[in-house]
C-alpha cells in the first residue's frame, strides 16, 4: 500500500529547421557588440604583473574563513587594485613618458653623435 512513484524520461524531438526558426529572433534582437579587447602587450613583457587574488591570498585548507568574507575580500583586492592602477596611470602615465622620451632621445643623440664617430676617427687616422 505504498506510494509508487515513476520516473518518466521526457525528450523533446526538433528537426534541424524547426530548431532554426526557433533561434532566429533571439539571435536577431543584438545589443551592443563590443569588439575584443586589444592587447596591449604583445610581446608578454609584462607577465610576471598578471596578478590574482589567490597570488597574494590563500588559505590552508585546515582554516577556512566564511564564504561571505572570503568573496567580500576577493571583490575588494579587484576594486583596489583596479581603480589604484587607474588612479597612477592617470597622474603618472604622461610625466613618466614624457621623462623616458627624453631620456631616451638624450641616449640616442649621445649615440649616434658621440660614442658611434669616436671608433671611426681612430679608424681614419691609422
Amino acid at each position: 500500500m505504498g506510494v509508487e512513484k515513476e520516473k518518466l524520461d521526457t525528450s523533446i524531438i526538433m528537426d534541424e529547421d524547426e530548431f532554426n526558426r526557433s533561434i532566429e529572433p533571439i539571435l536577431s534582437k543584438k545589443g551592443k557588440v563590443y569588439p575584443a579587447a586589444q592587447d596591449r602587450d604583445p610581446n608578454e613583457i609584462n607577465t610576471h604583473l598578471k596578478v590574482s587574488f589567490e597570488d597574494v591570498i590563500g588559505e590552508p585548507i585546515s582554516t577556512h574563513s566564511f564564504d561571505k568574507v572570503w568573496i567580500g575580500s576577493h571583490a575588494t583586492f579587484e576594486l583596489v587594485k583596479f581603480f589604484f592602477y587607474r588612479l597612477l596611470t592617470t597622474l603618472l602615465a604622461v610625466p613618466m613618458a614624457f621623462i623616458l622620451g627624453l631620456i631616451f632621445g638624450v641616449l640616442s643623440c649621445a649615440h649616434i653623435w658621440l660614442s658611434k664617430p669616436e671608433p671611426w676617427i681612430y679608424v681614419t687616422e691609422n
